[in-house]
């Protein structure tokens, strides 16, 4: 770095802030402890930094916009750009892009963007499709093989992988984009759907349903969503996790009572461990149905709920992160598939889906412990009320004027 680049910063940029540590511990501070040249232009080592003689820091940050505003870099290293998401798992690689920039504007620096490439969608992708391959562009493009780019990759490794995912063997060694690969929601929508969080108790004149994703306790949660159906509108008022580890008999009767609590004397959910599941909520007096729609089946009708606004769902961090990171696939049957990426977890997303695609059936498929009690309508649920309220009040006006009238004393009104 020379003199005219002093008092400026070499951001390197991570999906969060563990791995941006990692990319200046292991890559960037190496150089500078092995080459004694370098070593000696050191003035000062950090945790998150190391600063040079002549002023230039080099720091790590996370992926945040706001973070990176406003400050003067003479380079940016941008580190799995294609995975860079906010903790609610909307993509922020365009974003970042956006506030990294700027930086440069001044210094005519460099931007470097180290990925494996994913989905063919984003900023990694608009890059790749304009300027890969143009002689004339001024943005270079480099793709090359993980064999390639460090050849003490052990070739039984790359067999293994190959073989138990090819998928993902394309995109992470090849490095090739993912065809047919698109994320299910689009943010904007899932967000009109969003209602701040309510749970409600059984209201007669509803039609309720429940779903379960179950869960042994160990690796995935146990959840539950409970909703019901009013105007045409589908409002999920419960959807409740269980974190593992948990003792799954406990869990069952936990969500048993929550289920009667509704009024309701079955339950649907997926064909988790045979018939464990069903004997288990039998013995808590609850009949569980097992759900033949597939899965992706149920994404992709929620997908249809959502962007015709027919669904309310709670306003909860873990389930909008689980459907921003539902991903569409084509098959190669021709029919889409839907699924959570490697890695993730699809829990209260699968619960929510269930329960709207229950709602959507007609009621006879939902069963009811006490169908008689319930008044067709929300409107003669509040004219009951009313009268039942007019009649209490009645009751005790007449009691009062009784015991006064057995006293003697005058009592207004009469």
């Amino acid at each position: 770095m020379s003199q005219s680049e002093s008092a400026t910063h070499v951001l390197l940029v991570a999906q969060d802030h563990r791995a941006a540590l990692r990319v200046v511990a292991k890559y960037a501070r190496e150089p500078f402890e092995e080459v004694p040249l370098l070593r000696r232009s050191v003035s000062d080592t950090k945790s998150d930094s190391v600063t040079l003689k002549n002023g230039v820091a080099l720091i790590a940050y996370p992926c945040r916009p706001q973070a990176v505003r406003g400050l003067r870099c003479s380079c940016v290293v941008a580190d799995e750009l294609a995975h860079f998401r906010t903790n609610d798992g909307v993509a922020q690689d365009r974003e970042m892009l956006t506030a990294l920039r700027p930086t440069l504007a001044t210094t005519g620096g460099r931007l470097l963007i180290l990925s494996s490439p994913y989905h063919q969608v984003g900023a990694l992708w608009d890059l790749f499709r304009t300027h890969h391959g143009c002689d004339d562009s001024p943005v270079l493009i480099w793709q090359a093989s993980a064999p390639d780019m460090n050849p003490t990759l052990r070739a039984s490794y790359l067999a293994s992988m190959a073989e138990s995912d090819p998928t993902v063997y394309r995109s992470e060694v090849l490095g090739e984009f993912r065809a047919g690969l698109s994320s299910l929601f689009d943010s904007e929508m899932l967000d009109g759907s969003v209602v701040p969080y309510r749970k409600q108790l059984f209201a007669p004149g509803l039609t309720y349903a429940t779903f379960v994703d179950p869960s042994g306790g160990r690796g995935d949660s146990f959840t539950l969503a409970i909703g019901h159906r009013r105007d045409g509108r589908v409002i999920v008022e419960r959807l409740r996790a269980w974190r593992p580890p948990f003792n799954p008999s406990g869990v069952v009767a936990e969500v048993a009572n929550l289920v009667k609590s509704y009024h309701l004397a079955s339950m649907t959910g997926d064909r988790y461990s045979g018939e464990w599941v069903a004997e288990a909520f039998q013995a808590n007096e609850l009949d569980y149905r097992t759900c033949e729609t597939p899965k992706s089946d149920l994404y992709l009708a929620l997908l249809a709920s959502v962007n015709s606004r027919t669904v309310d769902m709670p306003d909860m961090a873990d389930l909008l992160r689980e459907l921003r990171g539902l991903e569409r696939r084509r098959g190669n049957s021709g029919r889409d598939r839907v699924d959570h990426a490697p890695g993730a977890h699809d829990d209260l997303a699968n619960a929510l889906a269930g329960v709207a695609h229950l709602l959507g059936e007609e009621p006879s498929e939902l069963c009811f412990l006490y169908p008689s009690d319930a008044p067709q309508t929300v409107a003669e649920l509040e004219t009951e009320a009313a009268v039942e309220c007019a009649e209490r009040r009645q009751t005790a006006i007449s009691a009062v004027q009784d015991a006064i009238r057995r006293t003697g004393v005058y009592w207004p009104g009469e």
